[in-house]
């Protein structure tokens, strides 16, 4: 993965990059840190990662690429701290909500039975209706406790791949190839 940036600034937060300029990239919207793990994230058969920095040559300085190394593996920790934090609350507020929807549902089952058997046409809408929302009532506590599961899994996955199993190399751009401000 190349990255060409103007300072190493823009790989740890967002740049304040002009659209019309020619530093604005694909990766200009985010942090580049951000955008490698979303790239990670979204090819789950990744298992290594190269990332090459590219900066105009008077921004690098020595030791820069051991202080990068070392904020990667700060960022995925913290990161990785609050998608456990985020998973933990996802479990334990996707129980709850399952209990009140169960029974929730229970109950809006037996209103719409008992609608449905008057005969009027007007209650067969709001039976049906209440028959719906039982099951939308659901969808929320499903969401939590098995598919944002699944997105947890994926953000930890990326964020161990880029800390365990990547290597960073910053190289200074030629004078030709950096755009102007």
């Amino acid at each position: 993965m190349n990255l060409r940036l103007r300072t190493i600034e823009d790989f740890f937060r967002a740049p304040d990059v002009d659209l019309l300029s020619d530093w604005f990239d694909v990766y200009s919207l985010t942090s580049g840190i951000e955008f490698v793990v979303d790239e990670i994230g979204d090819e789950p058969r990744v298992t290594h990662v190269d990332v090459t920095i590219r900066m105009p040559a008077e921004a690098i300085t020595e030791g820069l690429q051991e202080r990068v190394r070392a904020g990667i593996d700060r960022y995925c920790d913290a990161r990785l701290r609050a998608v456990e934090q985020a998973a933990h609350q996802d479990r334990s507020r996707g129980w709850l909500m399952m209990a009140f929807s169960v029974v929730a549902v229970f109950a809006l089952i037996w209103s719409a039975q008992q609608l449905t058997g008057t005969g009027e046409s007007l209650l067969g809408v709001a039976a049906e209706g209440l028959s719906i929302a039982a099951w939308v009532l659901l969808w929320h506590p499903l969401q939590e406790l098995v598919f944002d599961r699944w997105t947890h899994r994926l953000d930890r996955r990326a964020l161990r791949t880029l800390r365990d199993r990547s290597t960073v190399l910053i190289e200074a751009l030629p004078p030709e190839a950096a755009p102007t401000p």
